[in-house]
């Protein structure tokens, strides 16, 4: 496959998540993420389904996004993207932004606007540059280091970015983080 062959956007087909395809999602996750999530993990899933979506290509699942509704401290909720997952084979491609921009828009809903949900956030491996900028390009802000956060990868320490949602802004000091 030639270099400009593999950056030809494909278009995603979303699917929801569901108790009958969660053995899909959990091979997805083995063969993207560096550590392994206990079964605990997608058992919470399931209380989140409406905030989780799947990704194919041709009927095989290459990507996913699932996130959680939480309630903030300062009033409303947010929500927070636990995982955003990829195939290697499948990079590169619009995929991820896809399903950024599909919890984006979920966000912005009249169902989200009911519920108070002022932003989005998640953490990143500070090392992870690449995420960095990912998240930079839908606005997401980097507004707090958490130093020892990851238990059992190198480096230990994240970034959290936020980006707010339905006229919110964002509360937090927002650092400057050279990339």
């Amino acid at each position: 496959m030639g270099e400009a062959e593999k950056r030809k956007p494909l278009h995603l087909d979303g699917g929801n998540l569901t108790e009958k395809n969660m053995g899909q999602l959990k091979k997805l996750n083995l063969a993207t993420f560096p550590v392994h999530y206990k079964d605990q993990f997608y058992l919470d899933l399931v209380k989140c389904l409406e905030y989780c979506r799947l990704g194919f290509c041709a009927d095989v699942l290459v990507g996913s996004i699932c996130c959680r509704l939480e309630e903030r401290n300062e009033g409303g909720k947010a929500l927070y993207i636990m995982t955003l997952s990829v195939l290697e084979k499948y990079r590169q491609r619009t995929l991820a932004s896809q399903l950024v921009q599909w919890i984006l828009d979920k966000a912005q809903s009249a169902e989200c606007r009911s519920i108070d949900v002022r932003e989005i956030y998640l953490h990143v491996q500070t090392s992870n540059k690449t995420a960095l900028q990912f998240y930079r390009k839908f606005g997401f802000k980097v507004t707090e280091k958490i130093e020892d956060y990851y238990q059992k990868i190198e480096p230990p320490d994240c970034y959290v970015l936020r980006r707010p949602m339905n006229g919110h802004d964002l509360a937090d000091t927002v650092l400057d983080v050279e990339l």
